[in-house]
């Protein structure tokens, strides 16, 4: 328990070193002794690897030789063929088109399936001409050409043909006769296929080991030309022992040893040939040992730049994560610059920096926020019961009750008591939107008794959808009772107040415009700034509002001001209006 505990104690970056090097130092023993035992198998293996691939490829080279073969053979009976090559005469001018283009096709896709395929070429005597899947067609004396492939197959034996440095696979319909004459006799038709001997040669050049190979019979030869000084020495030295199949042999070459790896085909009558110097073989041997050296070399300088490497992408980032623990478990929130990175770590600062904002911003807002916002409420109550708008309005109902006009004294009055009624309800901090514009309407309706003949309202009616999403209480009252106190509290004449309300996009906007005397650009200016949150300054009714709505909604609401089209200002609230601001 206790060795648990002190292991527990040891920092993470010694415990990835240590635990690395305890399992790399097992497997450096085990390489040098695998090592050494490998060095008696490998010259065997080798030679063996190299039989079994030169096998494998000769194989397949026979394989694939034959398929084309089997295939070039099944056009004895192709329709298309047989109709051109037998009854081409009674063919109209669309079915002759119709059959070349059709074996043209069935020639491309035989020519296609094969890489060793370079031309395919048909020639049809009762046509006098070829079908080809390449320009041969109109090749002057291609006939003649035709015909000589075709005599050397006859001559020098099938399934590959020699002539004209060329390489051919031949087949002749009916098979190819002469007549007691020793004359040409014609045939219906001959399918030659040409050999692409840069295919063949890429193949010999293809092999992993390094190394000479020479595919070959007595009429033709193909090699990739590796050690060339030595293609005559072991063509030579196999043609004298006829009957080698598949055997690994030791030529003389000068003064050095080749490793001569033979098969043979008998299908193909051809002959595979793979040699290599002896010495490349034990000189690979002889360098393993100093390879393994260098090798463990490599990997301590490897060990150690991994570590480095570990502490540069764990260790260090992990102590820098660790100190910002501990500096916010001391109560510092303030926010610290961590290094830019895309990786996992790089989320991991932007994550915990992301939760120290928003925890010093739940902090602002549960504590600082919420009571500067109970301080602006406060005393924008305060400010709605001004004894000067108190005495305005008693003696509003004074003139009127002296004047005897009973009917506007009662209804001042009753406007008076809906207005204190509603503002004094401390309770509700949410009120439906409807019952908040029922509140400026009484309000307005008091003022206009007072600037009857001085200031004109328009007040536009609320959404019918929207009457009763819950909005925060006295957002729009305090607007319009700042233009009746700032903006056309001097009117003579003439002004104009309008309210409208506007739902569009999912959001809900007020609208109060005035033509009053507005604000000065320095004025205007300032006011933006505050209500951006940009300068500190005596807190007004529009920037209690707007502090008010950005804690409510969010981004989603909020106060924007703007000059008026000719003077005055236009302010702009909006909130979201989807349903779940809708009360119940």
């Amino acid at each position: 328990m206790w060795s648990k505990l002190k292991f527990d104690n040891i920092p993470i970056f010694t415990k990835i070193i240590v635990t690395f090097m305890i399992i790399v130092l097992p497997l450096f023993t085990l390489s040098l002794v695998l090592n050494e035992l490998g060095k008696r198998e490998v010259k065997s293996q080798i030679s063996h690897s190299i039989s079994t691939t030169i096998h494998y490829y000769f194989a397949n080279l026979e394989k694939e030789l034959e398929r084309v073969i089997r295939a070039q053979q099944t056009f004895v009976n192709d329709e298309d063929l047989l109709k051109l090559s037998s009854a081409s005469s009674i063919l109209s001018a669309y079915q002759r088109s119709k059959a070349i283009n059709d074996l043209t096709d069935k020639l491309v896709a035989l020519k296609d399936s094969s890489s060793y395929i370079k031309d395919i070429t048909v020639y049809i005597d009762s046509m006098g001409g070829v079908v080809s899947t390449s320009h041969l067609m109109d090749q002057p004396g291609i006939k003649e050409e035709m015909e000589a492939v075709a005599l050397a197959t006859y001559t020098n034996g099938v399934p590959i043909t020699a002539w004209d440095h060329r390489l051919h696979l031949n087949l002749t319909y009916p098979t190819f006769l002469l007549n007691k004459d020793n004359d040409w006799k014609p045939p219906a038709f001959i399918h030659n296929i040409e050999l692409s001997q840069e295919a063949l040669a890429g193949a010999l050049a293809s092999f992993p080991q390094e190394g000479g190979a020479l595919l070959f019979n007595s009429n033709w030869s193909l090699s990739n030309d590796h050690y060339p000084e030595a293609i005559e020495t072991v063509r030579a030295y196999v043609e004298q022992r006829e009957g080698l199949s598949f055997s690994t042999e030791q030529v003389k070459v000068g003064k050095e040893n080749y490793v001569v790896v033979i098969d043979s085909s008998a299908f193909l009558d051809a002959t595979l040939v793979f040699y290599f110097p002896e010495n490349l073989l034990v000189g690979q041997l002889k360098t393993y040992g100093t390879w393994f050296w260098l090798l463990v070399g490599s990997s301590l300088i490897i060990v150690v730049l991994f570590s480095y490497g570990i502490y540069l992408l764990i260790q260090r980032p992990l102590q820098m994560l660790v100190r910002r623990f501990r500096s916010v478990e001391e109560g510092n929130l303030n926010t610290i610059q961590m290094p830019l990175r895309a990786d996992e770590f790089g989320y991991l600062f932007n994550r915990f920096d992301h939760a120290v904002k928003r925890l010093r911003t739940l902090i602002d807002e549960l504590y600082v926020q919420k009571i500067r916002l109970q301080q602006s409420e406060l005393k924008q109550l305060q400010m709605q019961i001004t004894p000067h708008f108190l005495y305005n309005s008693f003696y509003i109902l004074h003139r009127l009750i002296k004047h005897s006009d009973n009917q506007t004294a009662e209804l001042v009055s009753k406007n008076l008591g809906d207005y204190f009624q509603f503002i004094t309800r401390n309770g509700l901090e949410e009120v439906a939107l409807k019952d908040e514009v029922n509140h400026v309407r009484s309000y307005v309706e008091i003022q206009n008794v007072r600037f009857s003949n001085r200031i004109e309202v328009a007040f536009g009616d609320v959404p019918p959808d929207c009457e009763d999403i819950k909005v925060p209480r006295l957002i729009l009252q305090p607007l319009v009772e700042n233009v009746y106190e700032h903006g056309l509290g001097d009117t003579i004449a003439g002004g104009r107040l309008q309210i409208w309300f506007r739902h569009e996009a999912g959001q809900l906007w007020f609208f109060v415009q005035d033509n009053g005397a507005g604000m000065t650009e320095t004025e205007f200016e300032l006011l933006s700034r505050q209500l951006e949150g940009l300068e500190e300054g005596e807190t007004t009714g529009l920037v209690n509002i707007q502090r008010r709505l950005k804690l409510r909604y969010g981004d989603r609401g909020g106060l924007e001001v703007s000059p008026g089209e000719e003077k005055g200002l236009i302010v702009r609230i909006y909130i979201p209006a989807d349903p779940t601001h809708k009360g119940d």
